[in-house]
C-alpha cells in the first residue's frame, strides 16, 4: 500500500464517497465498519477507513441483488404482501362508490368547472347590467342593492345549475350522480 491515507473523519469520508453525513451515519447504522466510534463527551472523532466502506458498500449491492439467497424470497414475499394491500383499498374505493359514499374525482372536477364558468358568464353580465342601470341612479345605496340583488341572482343561478347535476339523499349527502333528478 501506498502512504496514502484510509482513515477518516466522518465527514471526510463522505466528501470522499460523495455522500452526505447523515447518509454515511445511516450506512453505519446498517452495519457499515468504522474503525473508531465517535464519542462528543471525551472529544473523539470518528475514524472510517474508506477501504473497509467501500468492501462493505460492495457485498451489500451484491446481497440485494439476490446473491445471497433469502433476500429474493423476501423481496418476493414483499410484493405480494404489497399487491395484496393495493387489491384491498381497490375493492373498498369500488364498496364505497358502489355504496355512493364517495364521488367520482373526475365527475367533480367536470361540475366544479362548469359551476365556474356559470359563474363567470353570469359576472359578465352582472357587469353589464349594473353599468347600464346604475347610470341612471344617483343613490349610492339604490346602486348597492341593485349590485347585491344581481350578484345573488347570478350566485343562485349557478348553485342551481350545481344542484341539478348533484342529487341529494335524505341525509343530505351527495351522490355523485351527474345525471340530474
Amino acid at each position: 500500500m501506498s502512504g496514502r491515507k484510509r482513515v477518516f473523519s466522518l465527514v471526510e469520508a463522505a466528501a470522499i464517497l460523495g455522500k452526505h453525513r447523515n447518509t454515511l451515519s445511516g450506512w453505519i447504522d446498517d452495519g457499515c465498519p468504522v474503525v473508531r466510534r465517535a464519542d462528543r463527551a471525551r472529544g473523539v472523532e470518528w475514524q472510517i477507513d474508506i477501504g473497509a466502506v467501500v468492501d462493505w458498500l460492495l457485498d451489500r449491492a451484491s446481497e440485494d441483488a439476490g446473491a445471497g439467497g433469502d433476500s429474493v424470497g423476501m423481496k418476493t414475499d414483499e410484493a405480494n404482501r404489497r399487491r395484496a394491500i393495493a387489491l384491498m383499498i381497490a375493492e373498498e374505493v369500488s364498496t364505497a362508490e358502489l355504496l355512493s359514499q364517495v364521488v367520482n374525482r373526475r365527475d367533480a372536477a367536470a361540475d366544479i368547472a362548469d359551476f365556474c364558468i356559470g359563474l363567470r358568464t353570469g359576472l359578465s353580465t352582472f357587469c353589464a347590467k349594473l353599468a347600464g342601470r346604475a347610470a341612471s341612479m344617483t343613490s349610492p345605496t339604490e346602486i348597492q342593492a341593485l349590485a347585491e340583488a344581481e350578484m345573488n341572482r347570478v350566485f343562485d343561478a349557478a348553485a342551481e345549475e350545481l344542484g341539478k347535476r348533484w342529487t341529494h339523499d335524505d341525509g343530505g349527502n351527495g351522490s355523485g350522480d351527474s345525471s340530474g333528478p
